[in-house]
């Protein structure tokens, strides 16, 4: 098994042979693709193809379980606020009416069309943080030539977010083994406790923060002075080599991002009106 950012993927997963810049190119193109997609079929459609992409990758598919929650609460949220807190509009269709609350067909819509949106997007990111390593991040901005200070920065932060992870499971553990134990307290009691985990999480935090730093400074970096100027050899890059799989991968995600942008701009496809779910939902719930 080999440590990713979320977890852990087999040593055999066929992602491996693809180059770390061709799934960040996959992330940042396939993340946008929600915000020109309206239908929620389309986005939902969408989902389905990552969850595929996640078990031909070989990716722990339990993982996913602990979204759920947040998937659950997100929607809720977002029904809730444009539901009950948007407003009094005239010009929409009234489904129903509970005192001052007015339920509009319009506002179900939107809420639908924005939950499928934002979905996408978060698996999209999952699949990616649950395929790649620290490394391949490294290695796929590196590729493109991101200078090394901002490679660096965003490496640490990659790193630091683990780390923080890990400490945080080792301070729970640590409690549990001096006897303590969450279950059957109210919220707002575990709330105070996970806001009490910042102090030792922020202390291991700065310490390892003055080790990186003197790490750097025996190996002689630098990121001001003559020492910053000095170009460094990409030895990380030697241990990967674009292929011709990447290059047609590189072109296959470009085109569909072209198709996307033209069948929405160009043909006025992907629109609310070409949705055959919202037209079942609202005829469904107006009968």
């Amino acid at each position: 098994m080999r440590k990713t950012l979320l977890g852990y993927v087999p040593d055999e997963s066929p992602i491996y042979s693809i180059h770390p810049f061709v799934n960040l190119l996959f992330m940042l193109v396939v993340s946008l693709f929600p915000m020109f997609i309206a239908p929620p079929e389309w986005n939902f459609s969408l989902i389905l193809l990552l969850m595929l992409l996640m078990w031909f990758s070989r990716v722990n598919m339990r993982t996913l379980r602990i979204y759920i929650p947040v998937a659950v609460s997100m929607g809720s949220i977002i029904l809730i606020s444009y539901t009950l807190f948007g407003g009094t509009h005239p010009e929409y269709e009234l489904l129903w009416q509970f005192g001052g609350i007015r339920i509009y067909w319009e506002r179900i819509r939107d809420a639908l069309v924005v939950y499928f949106r934002i979905l996408p997007m978060i698996f999209t990111m999952v699949f990616f943080l649950s395929t790649s390593r620290e490394r391949d991040v490294i290695v796929a901005m590196r590729s493109v030539r991101v200078p090394f200070v901002v490679t660096y920065v965003f490496a640490m932060a990659l790193r630091a977010a683990g780390m923080v992870m890990e400490d945080f499971q080792i301070v729970r553990q640590a409690e549990q083994a001096r006897g303590f134990d969450s279950k059957g307290k109210s919220l707002p009691y575990k709330i105070r406790k996970y806001v009490m985990y910042m102090i030792p999480l922020f202390a291991l935090s700065l310490r390892r923060t003055e080790d990186f730093t003197n790490a750097l400074v025996a190996r002689g970096y630098a990121f001001t002075g003559k020492a910053s100027r000095v170009k460094r050899a990409d030895y990380i890059l030697t241990h990967y080599h674009f292929g011709t799989m990447d290059a047609a991968l590189t072109i296959i995600i470009a085109a569909a991002f072209i198709t996307v942008l033209y069948a929405r701009y160009g043909l006025g496809l992907f629109d609310l009106e070409s949705s055959s779910f919202l037209t079942w939902l609202r005829e469904l719930i107006v009968s």
